[in-house]
């Protein structure tokens, strides 16, 4: 048997807690987009890790999940 190791991004890190926090999955609302101020596409990439967040969505979403901007980076 083949163990797979997958390494995860801050952000997925972040809404996993989220969603450990909170008990539910994470599905974001047509209203998460606007408030954190990143459209839905850039959103996933980051989360996947294909782009890495300037300064400003950095500290929204940390505002947005609670933690550290520092820990997005």
């Amino acid at each position: 048997m083949c163990t797979k190791l997958t390494s995860q991004t801050p952000l997925q890190t972040a809404v996993q807690s989220f969603e450990d926090k909170n008990l539910t999955k994470f599905q974001p609302t047509a209203k998460f987009y606007p408030y954190v101020g990143i459209n839905r596409i850039r959103f996933w990439q980051l989360v996947e890790g294909k782009k890495r967040p300037t300064y400003d969505e950095a500290l929204s979403l940390s505002k947005y999940f609670g933690l550290p901007s520092e820990v997005l980076f």
